[in-house]
């Protein structure tokens, strides 16, 4: 077990209710330019069986003074610290990524791994990500681009101190996005469930089964209606997963 001092451990998760009873955890990691917000109202909608960790990447909201550095070691030592219970992780878009590096880092450590890596409107890790290719288009282009998804709602497109606010964070996963290089090896032992949105142009479902590729234990893809986005909607049924 990696020993942290429970500050450094705390400031890696939102825990708007701990469950310490609940019989599983879920840590859920957001997509490009979210933080722990992006999952608001998941602890809630969760019941009793399941506490729901939110994690916070550096350089936001109660980050906000840290650099931008997303560290999957370190990401997967909070975790491994946190995780006193059979877990999942959820990890939607740039997060599903996150999630796949996090589990692989814990399989090479010998840590606990979860019981399954959950991935919303993500491409496998050996596919190109286009999305990474906002990281160097202007701010006007960057915002359009994510509005058209789903990915901003119209009230921070209007207000542009919000704009000013969000784009580092935007800048700094996409960057993160457009230097992730896969390396190749062998498939994870974590069964993978992939979601996909009908209707998403940017990740289709036929892109989520490219998924099964990556794991030894079992690969199902669920096709939910929406968008790219379309976790919002869907969290009932995300959350059930978790408990499965």
């Amino acid at each position: 077990m990696t020993h942290h001092d429970t500050t450094s451990l705390v400031r890696w998760f939102s825990d708007p209710s701990p469950r310490p009873r609940a019989r599983r955890q879920l840590f859920c990691l957001p997509y490009a330019g979210a933080g722990a917000s992006a999952f608001q109202g998941w602890a809630a909608a969760a019941g009793p069986e399941l506490e729901v960790l939110p994690v916070v990447l550096p350089g936001r909201e109660s980050r906000y003074a840290e650099p931008f550095d997303l560290d999957i070691a370190e990401l997967a030592s909070a975790i491994a610290a946190r995780a006193d219970r059979p877990y999942t992780i959820y990890g939607h878009s740039m997060g599903g990524r996150v999630g796949f590096e996090v589990v692989r880092e814990l399989r090479r450590r010998g840590e606990r791994q979860p019981l399954r890596l959950c991935v919303g409107g993500s491409r496998p890790p050996d596919l190109l990500e286009p999305l990474a290719e906002l990281s160097w288009v202007g701010d006007e282009e960057l915002l359009g681009r994510l509005a058209e998804l789903g990915g901003l709602p119209a009230e921070i497109l209007a207000e542009p101190e919000l704009c000013e606010l969000i784009l580092p964070v935007l800048r700094a996963d996409f960057t993160w996005l457009d230097t992730y290089e896969y390396e190749p090896g062998p498939p994870i032992e974590v069964p993978i469930v992939a979601f996909a949105g009908a209707e998403d142009n940017s990740v289709t479902p036929d892109d989520m089964r490219g998924w099964a590729r990556h794991t030894t234990a079992g690969f199902d893809l669920s096709v939910e209606p929406g968008g790219h986005f379309f976790l919002h909607e869907r969290r009932e049924r995300i959350l059930r997963e978790a408990l499965a």
